[in-house]
């Protein structure tokens, strides 16, 4: 056989393009109770408002003088961020292609702007919340801060174990968080799994019917009073990293507790349909792009615990 025969050999391509594993969306905007997500927003600065407890009295006296509650009456502001994504295609390139990758980006952009709007509502949770309120007596409006208490934050960097997990229930149960089925999330990592696997009351059929070990995961599962959430972070095709979602601060993840109502979300415009226009200043290039409009803001700090875990 001739030793050139290598320049017939075929290579054969194909017109079929494969996305990148990847998170598909939000995970968060559909856990929000309706209340606590604002649609249709025209305006710069959006408005949670909230109404504080009160106690009723014990009337002594039949005859007395009723005694009058004043809750009170505050706001949490939310100041709403644009985000975009967009590609170009060009004709130039896809006649030269097999591949017409226009609905891969399509959905690409998709997905990339739904991990954007998790990062809103993981920054509002553990993040300083904006305060807003009227003086008393004149028009003039102030915003101010504030943090997430540090009561509210189960700290150091040792593996998650079953102690982590009812104190998180604890801490909100004390804010008097509601409990039962579809009322808390817990948003954890990868890095968190096998620690979370080993766990004995989580895995045994002895305590709990989940059977984790069968499926592989926790993701989904409900245990301990909250619904188990994985969030892996954005690695490009050769795994380096592009995104965290949860935060990761040196071998310590911040992984998130809450109550579904302890975050209120803004939407001035949701992810839409894709725009596709041509663009005559990039030699008719088309454009491809997606937009949104929203921001998050944590407005009850009692529903919420950051609860930091080792990251394998």
């Amino acid at each position: 056989m001739s030793i050139t025969v290598d320049q017939a050999w075929v290579y054969r391509f194909h017109d079929q393009l494969n996305l990148t594993y990847q998170q598909q969306g939000s995970k968060t905007e559909g856990l929000l109770p309706p209340g606590m997500v604002h649609r249709d927003v025209s305006a710069a600065i959006d408005h949670h408002e909230r109404l504080g407890n009160v106690i009723a009295n014990d009337v002594v006296a039949p005859f007395g003088q009723t005694k009058i509650l004043n809750p009170e009456h505050s706001r949490r502001a939310v100041l709403l961020q644009s985000s975009d994504a967009a590609v170009l295609v060009s004709d130039e390139h896809t006649l030269r292609s097999m591949v017409n990758p226009q609905n891969g980006y399509t959905q690409t952009m998709a997905y990339a702007l739904g991990r954007r709007a998790d990062l809103h509502v993981f920054g509002a949770a553990l993040g300083s919340a904006t305060t807003a309120s009227i003086a008393s007596g004149s028009a003039l409006y102030s915003q101010g801060s504030v943090a997430l208490p540090a009561g509210q934050k189960i700290g150091g960097a040792t593996a998650w174990d079953l102690i982590r997990t009812v104190q998180a229930n604890e801490l909100l149960s004390k804010a008097s968080a509601p409990s039962g089925p579809n009322e808390r999330v817990m948003f954890y990592s990868p890095g968190q799994l096998r620690d979370i696997l080993a766990i004995t009351q989580a895995s045994s059929s002895d305590f709990t019917k989940n059977q984790i070990h069968d499926r592989g995961t926790i993701n989904g599962v409900t245990w301990e009073g909250f619904e188990w959430i994985e969030i892996a972070d954005v690695v490009a095709p050769d795994i380096s990293l592009l995104q965290r979602m949860l935060a990761l601060v040196s071998t310590t993840r911040q992984c998130i507790a809450m109550h579904r109502g302890a975050i209120g979300l803004s939407i001035g415009r949701p992810i839409g349909p894709p725009k596709i226009n041509e663009r005559p200043d990039l030699n008719n290039s088309i454009q491809i792009r997606q937009v949104m409009m929203m921001a998050a803001v944590r407005v009850w700090e009692g529903g919420v615990v950051e609860v930091d875990a080792l990251e394998n």
